[in-house]
């Protein structure tokens, strides 16, 4: 199964900032993009590519390019994203599930 979320940490480090920093932005204007896998809060690698305004493959990407690579096992990322491409899909946006559910 790909991993398509990232650690707290990883994803502040690819932004520039601190986890709690990071946290804090997060829960103010984007809570509904927290997942949280055994309480350790993730983020999508679809919702962080939007952050960053690029897209989820470049991310991956510049992921490889970096000694963040050796955290993460990007394989069956790039495999799932390439799937995705391949359908045409897009992810499912986090926002319609929420809504749906409040």
């Amino acid at each position: 199964m790909a991993k398509l979320t990232i650690d707290l940490a990883t994803s502040a480090e690819v932004l520039g900032t601190t986890p709690d920093s990071f946290l804090d932005w997060l829960k103010r204007e984007h809570l509904h993009s927290l997942l949280y896998f055994n309480d350790m809060p993730q983020i999508s690698i679809f919702t962080l590519a939007r952050i960053l305004d690029t897209t989820p493959r470049e991310l991956v990407d510049f992921l490889e390019e970096t000694e963040i690579e050796n955290r993460l096992d990007l394989r069956d990322t790039l495999e799932a994203i390439a799937e995705s491409e391949r359908l045409g899909e897009q992810p499912v946006s986090w926002e319609s599930v929420v809504g749906d559910l409040v």
